[in-house]
């Protein structure tokens, strides 16, 4: 099903798994008609789409490419033309590959990544994320 968060039993599982080489997060996203920012936000005026805040989320986490911490590696982004086999509703497909999960826990508890995750929640409806292992 669908969410916006790991649950806690999902967060725990991820941060004690014993995997310690790379991993990749296919992440299915759903964003919103239009992004739902708090009344007082500087960008509550601004009518932006989910797209669009979401594409403030990754703006804000560029940085964490050449970050030797993070090392976020963009394999693929993309719309979601239709589906060939099966069904969704998913608007983007964004494939990104970590050097192990320690780094990507970096990244979750930088305060970079803190300031840009309001972007994210204004932007998504829902995703799905799905760990992999090349």
């Amino acid at each position: 099903m669908p969410a916006l968060q790991p649950t806690a039993e999902q967060m725990s599982a991820f941060a004690k798994d014993a995997h310690d080489g790379p991993i990749v997060m296919i992440n299915l996203l759903k964003f919103r008609e239009k992004a739902e920012y708090p009344a007082d936000a500087p960008e509550a005026s601004e009518n932006l789409s989910g797209a669009e805040a979401y594409q403030r989320y990754g703006d804000g986490l560029a940085g964490f490419r050449e970050d030797p911490n993070v090392g976020l590696d963009i394999l693929y982004a993309g719309p979601v033309a239709r589906f060939f086999i099966g069904s969704g509703d998913w608007d983007q497909v964004l494939v990104v590959r970590y050097p192990s999960r320690k780094n990507m826990l970096a990244m979750l508890s930088s305060e970079v990544y803190q300031a840009a995750h309001r972007h994210r929640e204004a932007g998504l409806l829902h995703q799905d994320l799905i760990e992999t292992r090349p």
